[in-house]
């Protein structure tokens, strides 16, 4: 094997995994203070507030980290192309920021359980500046992880700095979200400053016919991102919505343990996607590692998350439902793994993405109707039940017509 040919691959790979380490765990260290200081339930308001941000945040991704990736992937040797591409989509999310602006105001205005605590959505909006300014997809298209890892470290590490130095009593709960958008404030100008200096790119204002044809493309890559948040993100916010704002805090702290079970997964899919774009020979040996990897995370999830989430937070009564919605989660990392390698870096590769948009809108939806009727009923259980079934549904469309797809050609 030629290690040469393939230092950049294991580069960003493990500049990658080092930026998702840093995601996982700086909550691992700032969740069980902030929950001592201020309470599961005030951690459960802000997990609430954040779950809607969370909608708003896909809005201006809207799908990039998939589109623009794989072009970028294809052009960047062509500063001129190049330049071309980073402009039309950095000016579409500066459209859709505004857009996001006026959704929160109205959701402010007419939605009075929101509106009780409007300096938190207030502070979020430095959040959804700083999203703008962080072009994650630019990045990955290069394959230029270390950038992003650099900056991650720096925007989480000083909101973990900040929780803990100010966040000293319950009252202050409302600052945790200000503390959060500072964090990603940062790495927004630190990221375009990067952009600027190191790739020699200036961003110019791109004609209103290019946005409207970046976001064409981009839409079946939007529904790809944006529909597994109608069930993973609105179970969380329904159990707040239906549930007292702790169970939030249960849900929220529950769905990160079980993202950082699947982090491997993601890491893998991230990484590799822009290079099996370039390299499709490889698409088969690939898929082998990631089902083996699903399996054994969830087997790991199952068994090892009791014992890890109480030596994390203790074992009083609040910590042991966090554990039980864990282990009903635990099929998750193995289901992601099977969209990853079917859809993902199966049929998007394959230029299915109106197939697989398909796919997971359907997915999505069935995860809805699930939410709602089992949220109400059994609350966070519920919650994580919406999950799985919605991630099954997906696995298993995607695997089905990624098969027949590979049969084909």
């Amino acid at each position: 094997m030629n290690l040469k040919k393939h230092f950049p691959l294991i580069e960003n790979f493990i500049s990658y995994f080092l930026f998702k380490v840093v995601d996982a765990v700086i909550p691992l260290i700032v969740i069980p203070y902030l929950t001592t200081v201020v309470g599961l339930q005030k951690y459960g308001i802000y997990a609430f507030a954040f779950s809607l941000i969370f909608y708003l945040q896909n809005i201006i991704q809207f799908g990039f980290d998939l589109s623009a990736v794989r072009d970028i992937a294809l052009i960047r040797d062509d500063k001129i192309k190049l330049s071309k591409t980073y402009n039309s989509v950095l000016t579409s999310q500066v459209y859709l920021f505004f857009i996001t602006i006026i959704i929160l105001a109205l959701c402010l205005l007419f939605v009075p359980k929101l509106s009780e605590y409007y300096m938190i959505y207030f502070f979020f909006v430095i959040l959804l500046f700083g999203e703008l300014l962080f072009p994650t997809w630019f990045f990955l298209g290069m394959e230029k992880m270390r950038f992003i890892t650099i900056v991650n470290v720096v925007s989480k590490s000083s909101f973990a700095i900040f929780c803990f130095l100010l966040i000293k009593d319950e009252s202050q709960f409302i600052y945790i979200s200000l503390y959060h958008s500072i964090g990603f404030i940062i790495a927004g100008i630190i990221s375009q400053i990067v952009i600027y200096k190191k790739f020699g790119i200036r961003f110019r204002f791109a004609q209103f016919s290019n946005v409207k044809q970046t976001t064409k493309e981009a839409w079946s890559a939007f529904l790809t991102l944006v529909s597994p948040t109608i069930y993973h993100n609105t179970s969380i916010f329904l159990v707040g919505f239906y549930w007292p704002r702790k169970y939030s805090g249960i849900m929220e702290i529950s769905t990160k343990v079980s993202g950082a079970f699947a982090m491997v997964n993601t890491i893998m899919t991230n990484v590799l996607y822009p290079y099996l774009n370039r390299n499709k020979a490889v698409i088969y040996l690939v898929k082998y590692a990631f089902i083996g990897l699903g399996i054994i995370l969830s087997l790991a999830m199952y068994f090892m998350s009791g014992f890890l989430i109480e030596l994390w937070l203790g074992n009083d009564p609040d910590v042991l439902e966090i554990v039980r919605v864990v282990k009903y989660l635990s099929p998750c990392p193995f289901l992601s793994s099977v969209i990853s390698t079917f859809g993902i870096n199966g049929l998007m590769i394959y230029k299915k993405d109106k197939l697989y948009s398909r796919i997971i809108v359907f997915g999505s939806v069935i995860g809805l109707i699930t939410g709602l009727i089992l949220i109400p009923e059994y609350g966070y259980i519920g919650g994580a039940l919406t999950i799985v079934v919605a991630l099954s549904v997906k696995a298993l469309l995607s695997s089905i017509f990624c098969i027949k797809v590979m049969r084909k050609l």
